[in-house]
């Protein structure tokens, strides 16, 4: 989010925050936003490198610690081989620190030992959507949603985690007449505004969306033509998904989702024109996270989703900068 921050120059000191107009937050914060700008004056903060000499961390100069760093990483390097090595970039710093961190380990250090927290947050993200789409990013941009006709949450307590993103959802429903469905095991704030709520049992989110596949395959609501002109591998989609496993009978008992549910989802989905799926860690990070990123993207192919405004896979990621450190090369 842009924020427009206001400083008393003779203190030194940020005195309060307000939005900017941007795009992504319209003027809009969050309590972090607002008010989460105490630590920038807070006497805990460390204003010198840190170097630890006879059992204690002892303040230094950037050079002696840049020199210490660098002497230790030659040594290991020589004695043990570059891949004893490894470096862990970081999702809350820009896209150029990232490039420059990962450039450095695989150039100057010769590993490929290079990774950060999408590893355990999104890396399924990424593998699941650059498999089914070619790219793992959002489809789609924040100001779209207010041109969607049906939104689906899944794996996210939106909320509590996105709170800018759940308020642009809250004011497609008020204003725009957007419908929200949630999927959640736990009963997340979203829930309270959703025209539709299952609470599926944890783990069972491919049994959910191939079953909701299944009743819009069999009532006709997918959109052919979209699926003739820009899918492949429908056919394999449909011999998975319309196996007597994914009957509506089956997902109920396997799901704890009731059968009606399942159906208003499908019909739901399957008959409006524009569709959003916005996902997080619920989804992500399981065994199964691939498969459940895998079975979003076949929904939303399924009916047409993919590349309209207001539609798309909007995968919400745990810090601000997942998205441009994956890019980045921040990998594996």
């Amino acid at each position: 989010c842009k924020l427009t921050m206001f400083v008393d120059e003779q203190q030194n000191k940020i005195r309060y925050v307000k939005g900017a107009d941007s795009p992504v937050n319209q003027g809009m914060l969050c309590v972090k936003g607002r008010f989460g700008f105490d630590f920038i004056s807070s006497e805990e903060r460390l204003t010198t490198p840190l170097i630890r000499k006879d059992g204690w961390l002892q303040p230094a100069s950037w050079d002696e610690a840049i020199q210490l760093v660098a002497s230790k990483l030659s040594t290991i390097k020589q004695d043990f081989g570059n891949n004893a090595l490894a470096g862990f970039s970081s999702a809350k710093t820009t896209n150029e620190d990232n490039y420059a961190f990962q450039k450095f380990i695989r150039r100057e250090l010769g590993t490929n030992n290079v990774d950060h927290c999408a590893r355990l947050c999104h890396a399924s993200s990424v593998t699941g959507l650059e498999a089914s789409l070619g790219s793992g990013a959002m489809t789609n941009d924040i100001p779209s949603i207010k041109h969607s006709d049906v939104i689906f949450i899944i794996g996210s307590d939106t909320t509590s985690a996105h709170p800018i993103i759940a308020s642009h959802i809250k004011q497609a429903i008020r204003h725009h007449g957007a419908r929200l469905i949630v999927a959640d095991p736990k009963r997340v704030d979203m829930a309270e505004h959703a025209e539709l709520y299952l609470a599926h049992r944890p783990g069972t989110d491919v049994m959910l969306l191939n079953g909701v596949m299944q009743q819009i395959i069999k009532n006709g609501w997918y959109d052919q033509e979209y699926i003739e002109e820009r899918v492949d591998g429908f056919d394999t989609l449909l011999q998975e998904v319309m196996s007597p496993a994914y009957n509506l009978d089956k997902v109920e008992l396997v799901t704890g989702v009731k059968a009606d549910d399942i159906f208003a989802m499908a019909r739901m989905i399957g008959t409006a024109k524009r569709t959003a799926v916005y996902y997080s860690m619920g989804i992500t990070q399981h065994t199964t996270g691939h498969d459940n990123v895998r079975s979003i993207a076949n929904l939303q192919l399924l009916c047409g989703n993919i590349g309209i405004e207001g539609g798309g896979i909007n995968p919400l990621r745990g810090q601000s900068n997942v998205q441009g450190a994956c890019d980045m090369g921040a990998l594996p």
